[in-house]
């Protein structure tokens, strides 16, 4: 009940509890200017502005609308971006209309296109797995919980080895990425944590974790940060395991953001000082360009960031 209950809808309500509605003073000032749908071209544009034509202004104000929800996203294949279908506020399901991602950033609506593109993904991760009893039963079997366990007893009835795999098998539903564990040997019997710290080397996203067991420690982490008496010191060297020294160069040519815009990746192996100061303007502008008009996730833009650090500091090499 926990799993069917938390990720109902394909978004994870735990997570949504962390998500803030308060807007920003750009996004607040973007939602103050009015947009409407053309009677013409069928597309959402700013309305226009009583001083330069009052007749069309008044006109376009009586039909000015007001996004009240995304329900679907699709991409446009030529121009490698994303449209949104867009609910508006007092209009039935029936006028709802297909909006580009650079229209709703400019109209101030930057974190309901991240929620939905959020809400796509988890779906996409989700292509396998079915949120019904059954489907939710394999997973948590997966993690050594029973099907009696799993449907029939509540969880406050559980042993607090068993609550610790629930909330393991809850935390990987959507194929996460990046999994993050705070004390995840607490209460786990000695077979459970044999069967955690094999699952952890199997696993081919990243792991942070957070414990005070050195033993599980040693055997499951590449780089260590370790806190002691108000010091911090770092031991090892996170290091790609999925492959020898010759794949390290193996990937895409070709990339593309949120935005669909597309992002020529240079293996670094092969590049030349000529190509990374390129590749370090390049970066630079979509930065520059990003804050004059904001079209990027700050995932995006922190990868871009990252990007930029590591193009400088080969240079300097």
């Amino acid at each position: 009940d926990l799993i069917m209950w938390r990720f109902a809808g394909n978004d994870d309500r735990d997570i949504l509890e962390f998500k803030t509605d308060e807007l920003s003073v750009d996004e607040a000032a973007a939602r103050a200017a009015k947009w409407c749908i053309d009677s013409v071209t069928g597309t959402v544009r700013r309305c226009t502005d009583p001083k330069e034509d009052a007749k069309k202004a008044k006109q376009d104000e009586g039909a000015a609308v007001v996004p009240d929800a995304i329900c679907n996203r699709r991409q446009k294949k030529k121009e490698k971006t994303f449209e949104y279908e867009v609910k508006w506020q007092f209009k039935s399901l029936d006028q709802n209309t297909w909006v580009e991602k650079e229209v709703l950033v400019k109209m101030g609506y930057i974190k309901m296109v991240q929620r939905e593109d959020e809400r796509q993904a988890a779906m996409a991760g989700l292509m396998t797995k079915q949120l019904t009893q059954p489907g939710v039963e394999k997973h948590l079997g997966d993690f050594g919980v029973d099907p009696e366990s799993a449907s029939h007893t509540q969880i406050n009835q559980l042993s607090g080895g068993m609550k610790v795999k629930i909330v393991l098998a809850a935390s990987m539903w959507q194929n996460p990425h990046v999994l993050i564990l705070d004390e995840p040997t607490n209460y786990l019997d000695r077979e459970g944590l044999g069967a955690l710290i094999l699952a952890i080397k199997d696993y081919k996203g990243g792991v942070l974790i957070i414990s005070h067991n050195k033993e599980f420690c040693d055997h499951v982490a590449t780089e260590k940060w370790i806190m002691n008496k108000g010091y911090l010191r770092i031991e090892g060297e996170s290091v790609d395991t999925s492959g020898g020294d010759d794949n390290k160069q193996i990937g895409p040519d070709e990339v593309y953001d949120g935005a669909g815009n597309k992002i020529e990746v240079k293996k670094s192996a092969t590049m030349t000082d000529k190509d990374r100061k390129k590749a370090i303007k390049d970066i630079e502008k979509k930065i520059k360009d990003n804050k004059k008009k904001p079209i990027l996730t700050d995932e995006e833009v922190w990868e871009l960031e990252d990007k930029l650090n590591e193009m400088k500091e080969a240079l300097k090499a």
